[in-house]
This record gives structure tokens, sequence and C-alpha cells, in this order.
């Protein structure tokens, strides 16, 4: 077996491949395809580029509808159905937060963003309102990824986007399920290991942990989330586990609950800054 590494920068945050298999030339094919794709969803969906897909919404969509690619409104429908599970605790309009203005509050929410799925185009009801993929964007080029992988029929796999956005399938080199040890974020001791099969990692700090990193806002309030120190998901698709750690950080304890209750096939650790520590096994 042969074990292929692969790497790039995108999403301000390092991306990497680790793939297993009998023919390393399939490996490196197919990983740098999957590197590709993940490049050109920064293309898309960042906003500090210019010219991506949510830069021209945040720029043109209160005044006109805005054509995006498909994989773009993909992603934003797939945006809104997530704020109304979380009950509004991930917003991507969280982005309007970043300009302070007094209006802000009435400008966050999902029912801001209109989708035409005929037309594939995207308005804003009003003016000022403004779109940050960054809760989501991490985990949906993890998706996109794997998913040229398997159908150039790679049949294991390790991706991550800066370590905290992870999906893994098959097995790793020596046959062992791909395994991911969860520091604590005070003391670093391990605070929990899972097994990725076919599911997704993302872990969640609200204290920002590298230099590009911003705080985590609680869109409901427009104020950086201070009381939960950490929260990490696991579940099938790497898009919801990404939006869902965002969204127990602004949650704490109680969005446990209502975590449970949408993906019971899911796990869930919290960390909070009262030393409240809970892991739920499901």
């Amino acid at each position: 077996m042969e074990c292929i590494r692969l790497a790039t920068f995108s999403m301000r945050t390092r991306f990497e491949l680790v793939l297993v298999g009998e023919k390393g030339n399939h490996l490196r094919a197919a990983g740098e395809e999957a590197l590709r794709e993940i490049t050109e969803l920064e293309q898309l969906l960042s906003r500090f580029r210019l010219d991506s897909d949510v830069s021209r919404i945040n720029r043109f969509g209160s005044h006109q509808p805005v054509r995006v690619d498909a994989r773009t409104f993909w992603l934003l429908q797939k945006a809104k159905q997530l704020t109304q599970e979380t009950q509004g605790a991930f917003d991507i309009t969280v982005g309007t937060w970043w300009k302070k203005t007094s209006e802000a509050k009435a400008l966050v929410g999902a029912d801001k963003l209109l989708l035409d799925e005929t037309t594939m185009t995207v308005r804003l009801a009003q003016e000022g309102v403004q779109l940050d993929l960054g809760g989501i964007g991490k985990g949906y080029a993890l998706e996109r990824a794997a998913k040229l992988l398997r159908d150039a029929g790679v049949e294991n796999a390790f991706l991550h986007g800066g370590t905290s956005s992870v999906f893994a399938f098959g097995r790793d080199a020596n046959g062992n399920a791909w395994r991911v040890a969860i520091a604590h974020p005070v003391n670093e001791e391990t605070l929990a290991t899972v097994t990725l099969d076919n599911c997704g990692l993302s872990v969640s700090h609200s204290v920002p942990r590298t230099p590009h990193a911003t705080p985590t806002i609680n869109p409901l309030t427009g104020e950086p989330v201070r009381q939960t120190l950490l929260a990490a998901v696991v579940l099938p698709s790497p898009t919801d586990a990404e939006a869902w750690s965002t969204a127990l950080l602004v949650l704490g304890r109680e969005g446990l609950t209502i975590f449970h209750q949408k993906h019971p096939e899911g796990w869930a650790v919290l960390v909070d800054d009262n030393g409240y520590t809970e892991a739920q096994f499901l």
C-alpha cells in the first residue's frame, strides 16, 4: 500500500490530504483534482476576494439578483436550513455584524437571504446585509473534495482543513481506522479521541487559535462568544459538523439537547469557562 500526502493553502488555512491505496500515481492525480476543487471553492466563497460569488452578493445583492455558481447556491441553501436547525445560533448573515452599525441586529437573519433556484440567483432583502461563510466553508470544501476522491476510486483518505475540520473514510496505511485526538482548550491534554469512518469532525474555539482567525460572533447579539471555550461535533457531513460546532459555541450546554434532537446519530463534546465538560456519545 502506498501513502500519498498532498497539501495546499486555501481559505486562510492549510488543507492536507492523506491518501492510501495500491497505485500511487492514481492517488496523486485524484488528490490534485481534489485540491483544485478546494481552491475553486475559495475563489467562490471568500468574502476577502472581490471577484468571489460571496463578495458580489455582498456588494450588489441588495440592488439586483446575483447569479452564482451551482456550488455556491447549494451551500447557501444548506446554510439557510442549518440556521433553522440551530435556532439561529449559526447564521451566515453574521457578516453583517462586522460593519458594527446600529441597524445590524435588524439585518441579521436567514430570511434576509433570498434564493431563486430557477435562475440560480441570490438577493439580499435589505441593504447592509453581509454574508460570511467562514463558519461552514472549510467543511463544505472537505465534503466536495471527498466526493471527487471517491468518484475517482480512492478508497482510503484522511482530509483536514487547518486540523479543525476533518473528514475521513476507509483505513490508514496500517489498516487501522482513522483516529483523531481533541485537545482540551486550556491544558492541552487529550479531551477525547474519535474514530472517523465516512464522517466529519469539526472543532470550534471561542478564542482564535491561529493568527488569521477571528473570534466567533454570536449572530443573535453581535457579541464575541466567551462562555463556551470549545465545541466539537462528529456528523456524517463535514458541512453540517462545522456549522453545528459553531452553533454549540453560541448555545452552550442547552445546545446539546437541541443537537441531540436534530442529529441522534451524532456526537458532540463541549467545554465552558466554568470547567464544565460534557460529551454525548450517541
